[in-house]
């Protein structure tokens, strides 16, 4: 059972690790690379995608077939969460699932206030 234990404990930590590095998934065409980067033309958005590549959330999380398959699919978070449900969940990502492994967002508030803004973005 000990072992158990520790082999789950590093198990969580290698997946924790895994959350800051940045993995993505090939997909056969273009498209959605363009959809996705025709949504950033503001700098507010264009510095909420910077913080979304840069923090690694494509390591679990797709936009558009591009990303993880761990994590929800993000395309439509803009229309099913508000920014202040978006920001909560953010900070504290056990309130939408207590067994998350999902990191709390560590950074400024003004890249926590761009990548609100980036994810209310995809509708």
């Amino acid at each position: 059972m000990r072992s158990f234990q520790i082999l789950a404990t590093l198990a969580a930590i290698a997946w924790l690790f895994a959350c800051g590095k940045q993995r993505t998934h090939e997909t056969s065409g273009s498209t959605a690379q363009q959809q996705t980067s025709q949504q950033v033309s503001d700098p507010k958005l264009e510095r909420g995608k910077a913080v979304y590549d840069e923090t690694g959330c494509a390591t679990c999380h797709a936009i558009a077939g591009i990303g993880g398959r761990t994590g929800p699919s993000l395309d439509g978070i803009g229309k099913k969460y508000d920014a202040e449900k978006l920001r909560e969940v953010l900070l504290n990502p056990k309130t939408l699932n207590p067994n998350t492994v999902m990191p709390p967002f560590e950074g400024s508030e003004e890249d926590l206030d761009a990548l609100v803004a980036y994810l209310l973005s995809l509708r």
